[in-house]
C-alpha cells in the first residue's frame, strides 16, 4: 500500500513538472518581444546638409540656391516604451558659400547650433523613423573682399537670429545587430528656419570713424528654407 501511495505522488508530480516547464520558455519569448529596441549610451553623427535659401540677398554670396553644410551632433536615448524612444541631444551646421558681388570676391558663413528633442519609432530592430524639433541659434558672417576700402580691410558684417529646425527621416543599421557598436545611415529633410536680418557691410573701424564709412547695402536675408540632410551615425 506504500509503495502504491509512493508510485501516485512520483506519477502527479511528474505531471507537474510537465505543465510548469514550458512556462520560462513562454515567459522568455513574451520578454523577449515586449523589451523593445536596446537603449545605446551614445550616439555620434557625421553628415552633410544642403539649406534651399531663396532670399535675393544670397545671390551675391552663391550662383545657386543650395547652402552645403557639414552636420555634426550627439544624442542619447533618455525613454523607451515598446517600440518607441525618445532621444535628447545636441546638433552644429556650419558652412561656407563663396561667389563674386560688385565685382570683388564675396562669402557668407552659416553656423547653427541647436538641442533637439527627437521621438522614434522602431518597425524592426535594425531601421527606425523619427521625427525631430531643433530650436536654437544661428550665427552668419559675411565678407566682401574689397581692395579699394580704407585699409584694404575687407567689408564685414556679423548677426545672430533665433532658428529653429523640424525635420522628419529614416535611420537603418548597416552593421551587424550583435556587435555592441552599431553603424547607421541616415536621411532626413525639414524646413530650417531663422530669423532675417538686414545686411551692411563696412570695413571695421572705431566708434568715431562709422560715420566717414559709406556701408554696402545688401539688402534683407532670410537665411531660411527646405533642407535635406543624409548622415553616417555610430551607436554604442
Amino acid at each position: 500500500m506504500s509503495f502504491v501511495n509512493r508510485g501516485g505522488l512520483i506519477l502527479a508530480a511528474s505531471g507537474l513538472l510537465a505543465l510548469v516547464a514550458p512556462a520560462p520558455a513562454a515567459a522568455q519569448v513574451i520578454a523577449q518581444e515586449s523589451a523593445g529596441p536596446r537603449l545605446d549610451v551614445v550616439q555620434g553623427t557625421l553628415g552633410v546638409r544642403t539649406t534651399l535659401i531663396r532670399s535675393s540677398a544670397f545671390d551675391p554670396f552663391s550662383g545657386t540656391d543650395a547652402m552645403p553644410q557639414l552636420s555634426l551632433s550627439i544624442a542619447h536615448p533618455l525613454l523607451r516604451s515598446g517600440s518607441f524612444v525618445v532621444a535628447a541631444g545636441f546638433g552644429t551646421d556650419y558652412g561656407v558659400s563663396s561667389s563674386e558681388a560688385r565685382g570683388v570676391a564675396s562669402s557668407l558663413s552659416l553656423w547653427r547650433l541647436t538641442a533637439f528633442a527627437e521621438g522614434r519609432y522602431y518597425g524592426r530592430s535594425y531601421a527606425y523613423g523619427f521625427a525631430r524639433l531643433a530650436p536654437g541659434l544661428l550665427r552668419g558672417g559675411a565678407t566682401l573682399v574689397d581692395p579699394s576700402s580704407p585699409n584694404a580691410k575687407n567689408l564685414e558684417d556679423h548677426f545672430d537670429v533665433l532658428a529653429v529646425d523640424p525635420s522628419v527621416g529614416a535611420a537603418v543599421r548597416v552593421s551587424g545587430e550583435s556587435s555592441p557598436v552599431g553603424a547607421w545611415v541616415s536621411a532626413e529633410g525639414g524646413y530650417g528656419w531663422a530669423q532675417g536680418h538686414h545686411l551692411m557691410l563696412a570695413p571695421p573701424a572705431s566708434p568715431r570713424d562709422q560715420s566717414k564709412i559709406a556701408p554696402v547695402d545688401l539688402g534683407n536675408i532670410d537665411p531660411r528654407g527646405a533642407f535635406f540632410r543624409v548622415a553616417f551615425a555610430i551607436t554604442y
